[in-house]
């Protein structure tokens, strides 16, 4: 199987991974997610002000000062450079799956490459700056590093693979679970008169970073990132979110809180995979009952460990994006690829229409046609002509302050605040109002006018939501209209 000039199946996975984010970003049209907001404003902070002004608005900000550091070295804006990063990030960890699927299952790299280009929770994101992308790609590089390794077992390469874990990390703390992952699989593959040689290889960074980690909490000193990460696992936290829980239920029910709690969360993750996985079910079950287990020993550690990480995160926080499951989809697309090669061996009159519906799947996961959030872009325009960034300006949306050329701040409306916002406008806190409207909202107009405020812009999706500029009844802030 060859497509076109292009004669295997890694340049497939990369090139094609780099066209489909090209167009993803072409097509959303420059709109860029919350996220990436902050990124890119923390990358400008780090440009004008150094580490400690960018860290003190974001804790972790290795990202942005790497956008930072591609914006100055290329001359391309930070939000350019932030995309070029994303792009090359997910194009090298598409060709990574498809060569450890080739260390494993040679024949399957062209299955594997099309598998890891159409599956859906990898390709919602391309027009999107996030940390996800740096973490998988460190992570994935340190497996295929760990299937050379296991080949040839050498201590440089094993303080490679840890150094990749520990680099990941500075995208997504919760990378340095596969360091424990990557011990456990060596315990239960290694041979057992090299066991011990092999868990020294991989172990001697683990170990110094739990010393260091344990001399950092015990004095205080440990990084507010890491602080937040590790509380997450903490019995008391978990206790109290149940004794909140217990006061929604029903008497009877509230001493099965806990239990509640914890299947109630953990019956998110499997929800969301399967619903993420949709037809991709099928390879991967297949692959489960025909493919050699010993093939997918490392790959099902590297599950386990993440799949670990989910439940403590959904367990604390109820609730998982669809961009923390990814990780697990990633994590089974070699086997997935493999699974779709194994069944095209066996059913071969269904190649074609398979490599057509992947293809298409790919294109549709990756370029959306759905309408683009450009009333944020008119009313950030309209701001950095008419107005700006003051105490007295109350703005609700950070997207548009992010248009507008103003530092991002992430703010999130609720019945509880605008109560709030409407008696500090009675008090003349305030001279500038912008507001984020979803279409749902149709007592907007009755509130607006018990704010007493009056609506002097408007810019509106096509779906009906709006960003509302509005001025108190007796300010004297000049109309555009």
């Amino acid at each position: 199987m060859k497509f076109g000039p292009i004669r295997s199946p890694l340049a497939l996975a990369f090139i094609g991974s780099l066209l489909l984010s090209l167009a993803a970003v072409a097509m959303n049209r420059g709109v860029l997610n919350r996220d990436g907001m902050l990124y890119v404003d923390v990358a400008r902070i780090f440009m004008e002000s150094g580490f400690s002004a960018a860290a003190q608005t974001f804790p972790w900000p290795f990202l942005s000062i790497l956008i930072a550091f591609v914006s100055q070295g290329t001359g391309l804006g930070p939000e350019t450079a932030g995309h070029v990063l994303n792009a090359i990030f997910l194009a090298g960890t598409c060709a990574l799956l498809v060569a450890c699927s080739m260390r494993l299952y040679p024949g399957a790299g062209w299955m594997v490459a099309l598998t890891v280009l159409a599956l859906p929770g990898l390709n919602d994101y391309r027009d999107q700056i996030i940390r996800e992308y740096g973490y998988w790609f460190f992570v994935v590089l340190s497996l295929w590093l760990s299937l050379r390794w296991a080949d040839a077992p050498d201590w440089r390469t094993g303080l490679w693979i840890q150094l990749a874990i520990i680099v990941a990390a500075l995208f997504r703390t919760e990378a340095l679970v596969f360091l424990p992952a990557l011990l456990l699989w060596q315990l239960r593959e290694a041979p057992a008169r090299e066991r011990r040689r092999r868990i020294a290889m991989l172990g001697l960074l683990p170990l110094l970073a739990a010393l260091a980690m344990l001399l950092l909490l015990t004095s205080g000193n440990l990084p507010a990132r890491l602080a937040v990460d590790l509380s997450r696992i903490s019995p008391q936290r978990f206790s109290a979110v149940a004794g909140e829980i217990a006061l929604a239920l029903p008497p009877a029910a509230r001493e099965n809180a806990g239990t509640i709690l914890f299947f109630g969360s953990l019956a998110i993750i499997p929800v969301k995979f399967v619903k993420m996985s949709g037809l991709f079910l099928v390879p991967l079950i297949y692959a489960l009952r025909v493919l050699p287990g010993t093939h997918w020993r490392l790959f099902g550690w590297a599950f386990a460990a993440q799949l670990a990480v989910l439940a403590v995160f959904v367990t604390d926080m109820h609730f998982l994006a669809g961009r923390y499951v990814v990780a697990l989809l990633l994590l089974a697309a070699p086997l997935i690829g493999c699974g779709f090669h194994a069944l095209l061996q066996r059913y071969s009159r269904w190649k074609l229409p398979a490599v057509i519906i992947l293809v298409l799947l790919a294109t549709a996961n990756a370029v959306s046609l759905s309408p683009t959030k450009q009333h944020f872009v008119a009313a950030g325009h309209w701001l950095a002509a008419n107005a700006e960034d003051s105490p007295r300006t109350y703005n609700e949306s950070a997207r548009a302050a992010y248009y507008a050329g103003w530092r991002y701040r992430a703010v999130t409306a609720t019945e509880a605040t605008r109560e709030a916002l409407k008696q500090s406008i009675q008090r003349g806190e305030f001279d500038l109002v912008i507001l984020e409207v979803p279409h749902q909202d149709v007592t907007f107009p009755d509130w607006l006018a018990g704010a007493g405020l009056r609506e002097i812009e408007r810019f509106a999706q096509t779906n009906g939501d709006m960003v509302v500029i509005a001025v108190p009844g007796t300010s004297s802030f000049p109309s555009s209209q």
